[in-house]
């Protein structure tokens, strides 16, 4: 099986590593493991060997989806697309704790992490490679602070656990990888998330520039620590300076 470049394929090949990354997803002890992606089933193996839960393999690629219900009959193997797939069929499978994996195709993997942190079904640690300059995003803080790392730490904590080289790969990409884990957070109760990351994204639509310039047309309480806020810069911010902003708004003019 020749690697696919339109579906992003780069294929694991470093044991050792891999070894190291299944011992970190099996600490968490889950109940059920998504594995998206999982390919020729190279940590499959691995997390087979040593798990005892459930198994889900999440693959879009036809031959390998195949490859694997051959080679790995004691799995559920879902030939999908992950991003059309309905989070809803965990229901039929008694989950309790689940743990989402995957070495993920660089175009694809904020859209896929999306999806689960998003979800009711994000209730445990869940573990990605993805793209180093990505996973560098996810974990910022002010004064470097961005839309994505904003958005996310609404619903989850990233942290980067280390650094993977191409060597690590084959056919090896031009980037350097990581592996990063999201830990749920508690949800924001008293907060409209969708009205809120509508205010973020327009806040941060030039980072560099400050929040009075940026969210031109928005009124806000005239305070001290509102005016404070409002002279700052989008990505020298925190979520919650973002949170305390938000709830002082007065008005908006379309």
């Amino acid at each position: 099986m020749k690697q696919k470049k339109s579906l992003g394929q780069n294929f694991f090949v470093n044991k050792n590593l891999a070894k190291k990354i299944v011992s970190n997803l099996l600490e968490k002890q889950p109940d059920i493991i998504v594995e998206i992606g999982p390919g020729k089933g190279y940590f499959t193996q691995l997390i087979q060997s040593q798990f005892t839960g459930k198994i889900v393999l999440v693959e879009k690629d036809d031959e390998l989806s195949y490859f694997l219900n051959r080679e790995y009959p004691n799995t559920k193997v879902i030939n999908t697309d992950f991003l059309e797939w309905d989070l809803n069929e965990l229901e039929k499978m008694n989950f309790q704790k689940i743990l989402f994996w995957g070495s993920l195709p660089y175009n694809v993997s904020k859209h896929i992490i999306r999806k689960i942190i998003e979800s009711k079904y994000f209730n445990s640690d869940i573990f990605f490679i993805i793209q180093k300059e990505v996973a560098d995003k996810y974990i910022a803080t002010k004064p470097n602070n961005n839309l994505l790392a904003l958005e996310t730490n609404l619903f989850a904590k990233p942290r980067k656990l280390f650094d993977i080289s191409p060597a690590s790969f084959a056919p090896q990409p031009k980037v350097n990888s990581s592996l990063i884990q999201f830990s749920p957070t508690a949800k924001q109760t008293d907060l409209d998330i969708f009205k809120f990351k509508k205010f973020l994204r327009v806040a941060n639509s030039q980072p560099r520039k400050t929040l009075r310039n940026n969210l031109k047309g928005t009124n806000f309480v005239e305070n001290a620590e509102t005016k404070r806020i409002l002279e700052q810069r989008a990505q020298h911010l925190s979520l919650e300076e973002y949170i305390y902003l938000f709830s002082q708004i007065e008005s908006i003019l379309v």
